[in-house]
């Protein structure tokens, strides 16, 4: 087994799906994360990164993962092949087991967790 952490921001609005196989609610993150160092030219290098979470954290992500948000994901790593076009090279995704929120809430969130507050 093999366990990874990925931290990064959001590139998108999370969508939640349902698995055709398997009938449960799944979304897939995308996340950006920078390098420390840089290439030759001076240019930051930027790793995008596939995250799959199902059922209730799937749902969580959506309601409460945003655009630009930080987040990190732990899970197990797991190898794409596609099928469909073999010239194209294996991926990687994350299969996550939890999602962690390093942003703050945004303002319309924080209202709907605190009912009576402005």
């Amino acid at each position: 087994m093999l366990k990874i952490t990925a931290i990064g921001n959001l590139t998108r609005e999370v969508k939640l799906k349902v698995d055709q196989a398997t009938g449960r609610p799944c979304a897939v993150l995308r996340i950006a994360s920078d390098r420390r160092y840089r290439d030759q030219a001076g240019n930051k290098i930027t790793d995008f990164i596939s995250i799959k979470v199902y059922d209730g954290l799937a749902e969580r992500c959506a309601a409460f993962a945003h655009t630009g948000c930080k987040l990190a994901a732990v899970g197990n790593l797991e190898t794409i092949v596609f099928s469909e076009d073999p010239s194209r090279q294996p991926g990687f995704l994350i299969k996550a087991s939890d999602v962690e929120f390093l942003s703050p809430r945004r303002a319309d969130e924080e209202a709907e967790a605190l009912p009576g507050c402005e």
